[in-house]
């Protein structure tokens, strides 16, 4: 399971490697980061999710990582729209700040719930109803990750032309659900084999 020091590496690797490919004014460098990110992401997450079954841990544990994991992609997309909007492009997008507002609150909720259910384990208990509203709100996240994605299509905002001034957010958020979709696709296929 990814360590404090571990998550926050990541989180400022991941970020700083969308800034930079968005601060070089190359759309599709932008677009080849937030991906690379997000699978990278998507990968650590589906290993440890591998690693925890091979051990025979319980759902908890699992629950715990896939929240953690979570989180991590929340922050990268809030911290990501965050620095691309205030410091990087010059283009006003008037929504980022909500974005960014919803992107931070779904990180901290996610980290939250997985220290709740790290905090159980460590006391040597497993509360199968945290687990349980733990994979119901797994499967919303699913299910409005693929809202998302569709949406994006269906307004043309993906891929989204560098003339508006949204378009490195829409990539952000298209990578983002994909990784947030993938990770919780493997954790409720975990789960269900546990």
């Amino acid at each position: 399971m990814l360590s404090l020091i571990g998550w926050l590496f990541s989180l400022a690797a991941a970020v700083c490697a969308t800034i930079l490919a968005t601060a070089a004014g190359q759309p599709t460098l932008q677009m080849l980061a937030a991906a690379g990110v997000c699978l990278v992401l998507a990968v650590l997450a589906i290993r440890d999710h591998e690693n925890l079954k091979a051990i025979g841990a319980p759902n908890g544990a699992v629950a715990s990582s896939t929240a953690r994991y979570l989180g991590l992609v929340w922050a990268w997309a809030a911290l990501s729209v965050l620095f691309t909007y205030v410091f990087i492009i010059d283009k006003q997008w008037h929504e980022w700040w909500q974005f960014f507002i919803g992107f931070t609150f779904a990180a901290v909720a996610s980290v939250g719930f997985a220290n709740l259910l790290d905090r159980d384990r460590a006391a040597g208990r497993t509360d199968d109803t945290l687990v349980r509203v733990g994979r119901v709100l797994v499967q919303a996240q699913l299910i409005g990750m693929i809202a998302g994605i569709i949406s994006l299509f269906v307004d043309n905002k993906f891929p989204r032309a560098e003339t508006h001034a949204d378009w490195a957010g829409c990539n952000i958020f298209f990578f983002g659900a994909l990784a947030i979709a993938a990770i919780s696709v493997d954790a409720l296929r975990s789960r269900a084999r546990v």
